[in-house]
């Protein structure tokens, strides 16, 4: 098998692993169980904001220069983060933020 090849598969099921892990969705994710409600926001280009069950939780603003930053918060005791990042062009729904709160990862599109 050709290298290029190799390294096609390899990343196809990388990148299949982290789908699964983390699943991209608009800017709002409700849990199976619909005990958990997430909703991202991106206010005036720069400004992230995080809801879980309707309560800010993550209210700060990713870098102007590259687009990127990474966010703390709690909801009910539990730790919440935001690690999000910008595509180049900052187009319409370029700005993606992976959110960890009480065992549920999602990758919500701002």
């Amino acid at each position: 098998m050709s290298t290029k090849f190799m390294i096609a598969a390899v990343l196809a099921v990388t990148m299949s692993g982290c789908a699964a892990l983390s699943p991209v969705t608009g800017n709002h994710y409700t849990s199976r169980d619909g005990k958990l409600d997430i909703q991202g926001a991106l206010i005036d280009c720069s400004g992230v904001r995080i809801f879980v069950n309707g309560d800010k939780v993550i209210d700060d603003h990713v870098s102007l220069l590259h687009g990127d930053g990474k966010f703390d918060g709690t909801w009910q005791g539990k730790q919440v983060s935001a690690d999000c990042s910008t595509a180049p062009g900052r187009t319409a729904g370029a700005t993606r933020c992976t959110v960890a709160v009480a065992g549920e990862h999602v990758t919500l599109t701002l």
